[in-house]
């Protein structure tokens, strides 16, 4: 089994009653005493809110959404989410984990209160008249709780776009919300998910009792009873299931960055550092190489210079763009059979930086655990979309033929792809690039790219949001 860090103990101290007001957490970790409390930087939280819409046949929908970062609301866990239909529910509770909210939604058919696992809307036949309201429901409980945070006004009535991309496996889906500015009215809200999955070609009808088409019409009453606009797109999928989830948790995400966005909170540059140290030695010795890695995720500002040595200037390159863009810090050493080919050493040298990666992340209690980065070198621009999933996956489009070139410098074009890939499936990580600029570039220039994007995602997920308290982002549980 792989070692793993011990996950920081953490206790948060309201400073007020007050909702939305500020709060300020004290980090502690199992192992340390008073003495080395760390005191972090306060941040700001929204209250509640709470809708409810209702429809035929005596149908009744109720939503509470209540800002769980806010550490004066006692209220504890999650209440019930339950409509009827499984799968939505699942759906739904993608707000608890990413969003960092605490959902209520409950349904009424008839006079008969939803119960969890029940598939009861769907056997009634009664499924989209459901999904319309829990949309509307919903919608209704963000756009009163996004209200309840006298110092987010300003800035949401100001109106603005946010964007996140959340992958799953070999899916992933892009989603904006768009508040409007004063005096405009909210767009008409854009969903282009089908088809939902290749099996069949025309994609899949229902995910359990859940009808996918129905995707759309919860998502177009939410952001028309939020007051804003909203656009996703399937950028890649295969799989039905994983399409729509990461349809869900991009939602969250990005209206996690919306209210982050109305209170004037970076969450990025308010990450803490965690109380045990996030660093690893690999080692790896073959009759082909040997290589040493050192690998530091929050090195103190008078570290010393990194040594990354691969005998391979190119792979050094590409190693160093992760590094700066990252802000980790790398020792990396290798002697290889280069009278052979840079194969070899290449991919042995990724493989054991991403799994000196994944031991140093360690259980990722904490961590962001997703984010989105864009790099540029000269004409290539890639985006890369990441999750710390601890389910390795990997999926490129990066243009490496377009010059029809066999090297760059000493790193046969060839090994670019398989670099990466033996890096990030190494590092347990699901990482999808898309190279996005239509200009011709050349292989070394969305090389370089594509690194810099990945370390700028790798900083985003592997910073501690404190208001996490130790907890993985995860509606696994």
């Amino acid at each position: 089994p792989r070692p793993t860090q011990p996950a920081a103990a953490y206790s948060c101290h309201c400073d007020s009653s007050r909702p939305g007001a500020s709060f300020q957490a004290i980090m502690v970790a199992a192992d340390e005493g008073d003495a080395k409390r760390r005191r972090l930087d306060t941040w700001p939280a929204f209250g509640s809110g709470s809708a409810q819409c209702s429809g035929e046949g005596g149908l009744l929908v109720k939503a509470q959404v209540a800002d769980a970062t806010n550490v004066s609301d006692s209220s504890g866990k999650a209440a019930t989410i339950a409509c009827g239909i499984s799968y939505l529910d699942h759906m739904v509770d993608q707000l608890n984990s990413h969003a960092q909210l605490r959902v209520s939604l409950e349904v009424c058919l008839g006079g008969e209160w939803m119960k969890p696992h029940s598939n009861l809307s769907k056997e009634r036949g009664v499924d989209a008249e459901v999904a319309r309201c829990v949309g509307a429901a919903l919608g209704g409980a963000i756009k009163e709780l996004l209200a309840s945070s006298p110092g987010a006004a300003p800035r949401l009535g100001a109106g603005g776009s946010f964007r996140f991309c959340a992958p799953l496996d070999e899916a992933f889906t892009e989603l904006h919300l768009d508040f409007p500015a004063p005096g405009q009215e909210p767009q008409a809200a854009s969903v282009k998910l089908a088809p939902y999955g290749i099996f069949p070609s025309t994609g899949r009808q229902f995910i359990g009792s859940f009808r996918t088409a129905l995707t759309e019409v919860i998502l177009t009453e939410l952001a028309k009873a939020l007051g804003c606009g909203l656009r996703v797109r399937k950028v890649r999928g295969d799989n039905a299931h994983h399409i729509v989830e990461a349809t869900f948790k991009s939602l969250a995400r990005c209206l996690r960055q919306a209210m982050d966005d109305f209170c004037s909170f970076n969450p990025e540059s308010c990450a803490v550092a965690p109380s045990s140290q996030r660093q690893a030695s690999k080692s790896r010795s073959t009759k082909e190489t040997s290589i040493d890695v050192k690998l530091d995720l929050d090195p103190s500002s008078d570290a010393a210079p990194s040594k990354i040595s691969t005998g391979i200037v190119t792979l050094d390159r590409l190693l160093q763009q992760i590094q700066e863009h990252s802000g980790a810090h790398m020792d990396v050493q290798c002697s290889g059979d280069l009278w052979i080919d840079e194969h070899h050493s290449a991919e042995d040298v990724m493989i054991t930086v991403g799994k000196a990666l994944s031991d140093a992340l360690g259980t990722k209690a904490g961590c962001t655990r997703m984010g989105c980065a864009e790099g540029q070198s000269d004409a290539a621009q890639v985006l890369c979309v990441m999750d710390l999933s601890n389910r390795p996956s990997f999926v490129s489009d990066l243009r490496l033929q377009a010059k029809d070139e066999e090297m760059v410098g000493d790193l046969s074009v060839e090994m670019i792809q398989h670099c990466f890939e033996s890096f990030i499936m190494n590092a347990l990580m699901t990482v999808h690039f898309v190279q996005v600029s239509e200009a011709s570039a050349g292989a070394g220039e969305a090389a370089l790219a594509a690194a810099q994007a990945l370390g700028r995602a790798l900083k985003q997920c592997m910073a501690v949001d404190p208001r996490r308290a130790g907890a993985t982002a995860s509606s696994k549980g």
